[in-house]
């Protein structure tokens, strides 16, 4: 069965504050027992030393009042005294105390006063006894006034204390509203930050996570807008092709033309669908998974390999430069896939011209650099380049079948492990790309 936080908290508040007056008026009622207890022992001792020492002039009586202490000279055999008690006082020859029945008796021993040093004195006990001071005597009547003022005193406290939690926890009760009128992702709601501070800290971090749900929902809209694009474009080409062709029976050249543009379109499909799936990889975190320690120079060597046959074929000879091997904690096959795209787009955009593939490293950081002799990126349009789909149109009529994948899936995997994907221009003209990574 669920409970509201402010009737948890009012309870345990209540339940605390029970704890605490139960706790003062034990310890209250104890303190005043034996308060009551050792006042009666030192009113017995007071009226026994008062018989033992009568004043010269006589004793003096006060009319219309009576002393709660009886006060006599015990004799052996006395039967208010109890045998073992009257050797025990004989014995200590001091204060004996002792309950007998339902009286407090105290035994003091004295001795007569004598001129002569004879030792061999007679003793006599004087006796004084009173009620003895039971827990509902001493404090019964406190008990029940403390009992009916802490009952009020816990119920006005839970009252008040459910007035105050419901005031401190209001901002988030105005929260919850503003969150449930918050309807569909991307409407750019947020939440009023207002009350204690934690409660203030709290709704900020919900608005930060609506701020970042926001963003992600508004890539997601772009991406799936701009890769149901992407796709509709190579089928709508394929049945374009095929109807084309089928219309009327053709020569076998024109046939083998009409495959090679449906091929054409295929491959690019099926470039579109493993840029995916890398990219669902690594939006599934697969980027914080199955990390090992690689070293670098062997993951730049893996890249080089897989992209040889595209980079022989655009005839760009490709030089591998280590200048540094630090040991990498890595998702090795996105890294080698990171890289391998950066080498394919040296490749494709700068046909016929030298490649070079550098590993480098400081303190905390391995590089991979892949420097082209092509046109190279105006700096003011390298950035929009690592939005997901986004291709210039010089890279549109020089790479047609570019997908605009390679250069966010280079960023993606590089900043997953902690690290980045930039471009600059070559030293000697062209385009570099940069990809960093910390190392392990």
């Amino acid at each position: 069965m669920s409970a509201t936080l402010a009737g948890r908290l009012v309870a345990r508040g209540t339940a605390v504050t029970i704890g605490a007056l139960l706790v003062v008026g034990v310890a209250t009622g104890a303190l005043l027992h034996a308060t009551q207890v050792r006042a009666l022992d030192r009113a017995l001792l007071a009226a026994a030393h008062a018989e033992a020492h009568p004043q010269p002039d006589g004793r003096w009586e006060v009319e219309r009042g009576r002393s709660p202490v009886e006060v006599w000279l015990a004799e052996p055999g006395d039967a208010r005294v109890p045998r073992d008690l009257w050797a025990e006082a004989l014995a200590a020859r001091g204060p004996t105390f002792a309950e007998v029945g339902d009286r407090r008796l105290l035994l003091l021993v004295a001795e007569p006063e004598h001129d002569d040093d004879d030792e061999d004195h007679d003793h006599v006990v004087v006796a004084a006894a009173a009620q003895r001071p039971t827990l509902r005597r001493t404090i019964g009547v406190f008990s029940l006034t403390y009992a009916a003022v802490a009952l009020l005193a816990a119920l006005g406290g839970a009252l008040l204390q459910r007035r105050v939690v419901r005031r401190a926890l209001a901002p988030l009760e105005q929260a919850r509203e503003e969150a449930a009128r918050a309807t569909g992702h991307g409407a750019g709601a947020r939440l009023t930050a207002q009350g204690p501070a934690e409660v203030r800290t709290l709704i900020e971090a919900m608005n930060a996570l609506l701020s970042r749900l926001d963003v992600a929902f508004g890539a997601q809209a772009r991406f799936t807008a701009e890769a149901a694009h992407e796709l509709r474009t190579p089928v709508t080409v394929m049945l374009g092709e095929l109807d084309v062709t089928l219309r009327r029976a053709r020569t076998p050249e024109a046939y083998r033309e009409a495959l090679l543009t449906v091929r054409e379109s295929v491959e690019r499909l099926r470039a579109l669908v493993e840029g995916l799936n890398l990219l669902a990889r690594i939006d599934a975190g697969q980027a914080e998974q199955l990390r090992e320690p690689t070293d670098a120079a062997e993951v730049a060597r893996r890249a080089a390999a897989a992209e040889a046959r595209a980079l022989e074929a655009a005839g760009c000879p490709l030089s591998i430069e280590i200048a540094a091997d630090p040991v990498l904690r890595v998702h090795g096959a996105l890294v080698e896939s990171a890289l391998g795209n950066l080498l394919r787009n040296a490749a494709a955009y700068a046909p016929g011209g030298p490649v070079t593939l550098r590993v480098e490293a400081d303190a905390t950081r391995a590089t991979f650099t892949v420097d082209d002799s092509g046109p190279g990126v105006p700096p003011d349009a390298r950035e929009a380049l690592f939005d997901r789909f986004a291709r210039g149109g010089e890279a549109r009529r020089r790479h047609r079948a570019g997908l605009g994948l390679g250069l966010p899936l280079a960023r993606e995997v590089a900043r997953r492990h902690g690290g980045d994907c930039r471009l600059e221009s070559a030293p000697g003209g062209g385009c570099r790309a940069v990809l960093t990574l910390p190392i392990s």
